[in-house]
């Protein structure tokens, strides 16, 4: 018999807080086989990612393995030595990271840093090392590769940026990939293309590969068996159908019974429909009638110009969620800043509660500035890692001089009671809470000014399925009892079923299609609506349902 490529045995990985020992992991024992793709699914905090970080050594430095063993290919990792692990690290463990941004250098170009992981482990300079990076590019789709070469880690789209990283980490043909999260940001077309051109790259070598996810529907697609962990613990793992179909844990059924699709009961009505908000339609909050944004490109095609978005309207009524949904370079985040008032508007109009947003300055500006705020995607990158919960929500009350600072602690400790976050937290650094407790501080701050619109930009792509579900509750219940608009920025389609009253979809800068979510997903029209639907993952867990 073949033997594994990565053998865990009961491993055990304890940290050092100031609270004392703390156990992340707990007894986890696992076989990988060469060629073999293993899912590890769980929330946050479960323990997933400490164990992708235990078998390329790369633990903070609070943490240790205190107990068990990793082999790969025979060789124990555990008591290796640093070089050791600088000569494994790349050459036969590969890894992809979850953010391609943080993890590409922004100073060098891409091709550079790819041309580096070469280098390193002596697998190419110069001319030679040159000539593999366009290989790698070309393999993982990135077009132009000559001109890419060359570009810097911005000049790049998401979808690009981690195609590059997967170039990378496939760059000395690996015998072990770790994926951790690997396309949880990008929206469903790419994430698609990434993840064949992924599973064919590793196929051509028989690379093993863990795949770190918490989309259940991905690892029921992608993965030949899945592992569930809960609290560091493995109490679950099977074949991914049967693991789906039949979950035996209490827990892999809540995990299951959480995840978003086309089945689940949307949380909120279509327009007009049982459950909506009523309200004035004819009298929206927002309007945006005919806008576009015009760019005037830079380098080899300086002068040319480029429509990021063209010809877009629609309205946010009082007390709705209007969603956008789009791939990667759609349009969908530039609409949402032109609304924001961070992106000038190259034509057409947008009123905020009446008030032509262009031309408005100083304290105008500001004034509708209280009126929308925005929840950004990453609660860690938006949140100033030095202030603590209550400077960081009480932010905006001292920009827009609201109060004094006895009143804007009182008010600090209201916003965090109504996102469901003990006051406890207020003191804590961004650093010391989950992602889904970052996120509802993230809400809290855009709640401090009480506006009549949040702009939410994929505020709940980077969370599991249980956090995202109580984040998608919480926003519905706010917007019940308060009366908020949203403009929901999304790429799972899934989610927007769950909570919009309206969607649009976005395709190379125009509007394509719109309609009520539930209406417009049974039946799409265009094309490009079908391919987005297609794309999803989520029908390999509906099937097995």
């Amino acid at each position: 018999m073949t033997d594994p490529v990565l053998s865990i045995a009961d491993l055990k990985v304890t940290f050092s807080t100031p609270g004392g020992e703390f156990d992340a992991v707990r007894g986890i024992s696992l076989d990988v086989m060469p060629g073999e793709t293993v899912a590890i699914v769980g929330e946050s905090g479960s323990g997933k990612s400490t164990l992708a970080a235990c078998i390329n050594r790369l633990l903070a430095d609070n943490g240790r393995i205190s107990r068990g063993s990793i082999r790969f290919e025979g060789r124990e990792l555990s008591s290796a030595s640093e070089r050791e692990m600088l000569r494994l690290r790349g050459a036969g463990i590969g890894l992809v990271p979850q953010d391609p941004m943080s993890n590409l250098n922004p100073v060098h170009t891409v091709g550079r840093q790819i041309l580096e992981a070469l280098e390193v482990h002596g697998r190419g300079r110069g001319a030679q090392g040159r000539s593999r990076v366009l290989e790698l590019l070309h393999m993982v789709g990135i077009p132009s590769p000559q001109e890419r070469y060359d570009q810097y880690p911005h000049e790049y789209s998401g979808g690009m940026r981690q195609r590059a990283l997967i170039a990378m980490s496939l760059a000395c043909q690996p015998r072990l990939l770790i994926a951790d999260e690997p396309t949880s940001a990008l929206d469903v077309t790419v994430q698609r293309r990434i993840l064949d051109t992924l599973e064919e790259l590793t196929g051509q070598t028989n690379t093993a590969v863990v795949l770190i996810t918490h989309d259940l529907a991905l690892a029921a697609e992608r993965a030949d068996r899945v592992l569930v962990m809960y609290k560091g613990e493995l109490v679950e793992s099977g074949p991914a159908r049967k693991i789906l179909k039949s979950p035996q844990h209490s827990y892999t059924r809540k995990l299951v019974a959480a995840a978003p699709s086309f089945v689940t009961e949307p949380l909120v009505g279509s327009v007009g429909g049982p459950g909506a908000t009523q309200t004035d339609a004819a009298a929206p909050l927002v309007e945006v009638i005919g806008v576009g944004r015009k760019y005037t490109l830079r380098g080899r095609a300086a002068g040319e110009q480029f429509w990021a978005a063209r010809d877009i309207s629609f309205g946010i009524p009082k007390g709705r969620t209007v969603a956008i949904v789009g791939e990667s370079g759609s349009g969908k985040s530039t609409t949402a800043k032109m609304l924001l008032g961070l992106e000038t508007i190259s034509e057409g109009t947008i009123r905020i509660a009446g008030r032509e947003l262009a031309g408005l300055r100083g304290r105008e500006m500001m004034a509708v500035r209280r009126q929308i705020q925005p929840v950004f995607q990453n609660p860690y990158a938006s949140l100033d890692p030095r202030y603590t919960v209550a400077e960081s929500v009480a932010e905006p009350l001292r920009v827009h001089k609201v109060g004094i600072r006895r009143s804007r602690l009182q008010k600090v400790h209201q916003l965090l009671e109504q996102v469901a976050l003990p006051a406890t937290v207020a003191q804590r650094l961004p650093h010391e809470l989950s992602g889904g407790q970052r996120q509802r501080v993230a809400i809290a701050r855009a709640l401090a000014l009480e506006p009549e619109l949040v702009v939410l930009d994929e505020a709940v792509s980077a969370l599991d399925v249980l956090v995202q579900n109580q984040i998608l509750e919480l926003l519905v219940e706010l917007q019940q009892r308060l009366g908020l608009s949203y403009l929901f920025i999304s790429h799972d389609l899934a989610v927007v079923n769950m909570i919009a009253h309206e969607v649009h979809v976005m395709q190379k800068g125009k509007i394509v299609e719109s309609g009520a979510p539930q209406q417009l997903f049974a039946s799409p029209e265009s094309d490009y609506t079908k391919e987005l639907l297609a794309a999803i993952p989520g029908a390999a867990l509906e099937d097995a349902a």
